[in-house]
């Protein structure tokens, strides 16, 4: 049951990727177009996409986490057995749940700080609090799946063979 709420829920944000991408996308050619040729820009363009591709960016950071998709660099861990290949990923979801973890919560407490000054966008006046508490939120479900990937290498045998380029 567990398996198919993570499995769903990576499915709606890789949909909310695209859809994102889809608007970001939208939104320039709308703007080089009113800008170029009709001389009119699309009003809060930077603003929409900064904002735009701040929360892509946190939107993706759960899917890669529980796929463990991120960037590596593999000096020696190919060189170690399977049991210590397993300790060695176990470790590194470890690190990387407690480092998710602190950054979900400054992005908490920086949220709370935008809402109580009231912050807004320049222009467009759009309020920056829920931005940052979106981002916390997904950081913390990103944390949580890689809480998931340490009990699934310890638990359920995950295996780690891969055919992920590793540098």
């Amino acid at each position: 049951m567990i398996k198919f709420i993570f499995q769903a829920s990576n499915k709606i944000l890789l949909s909310f990727c695209v859809l994102s991408l889809t608007i970001l996308v939208l939104i320039t050619v709308i703007d080089v177009f009113g800008r170029y040729l009709l001389g009119i820009p699309l009003p809060g363009t930077s603003e929409i996409t900064e904002i735009i591709l701040g929360v892509l960016i946190y939107i993706g950071l759960p899917y890669i986490s529980k796929n463990e998709e991120h960037i590596s660099v593999s000096l020696l861990s190919n060189y170690l057995s399977n049991n210590f290949k397993i300790i060695h990923k176990i470790l590194i979801n470890f690190i990387v749940t407690i480092l998710l973890i602190i950054i979900a919560r400054q992005l908490y407490l920086h949220g709370v700080d935008l809402k109580s000054y009231g912050e807004v966008t320049t222009f467009l006046e759009i309020p920056k609090a829920p931005i940052a508490f979106t981002m916390a939120l997904l950081t913390l479900l990103a944390s949580l799946n890689t809480t998931l990937n340490i009990y699934s290498y310890i638990y359920t045998k995950r295996s780690i063979i891969s055919n992920k380029q590793s540098i």
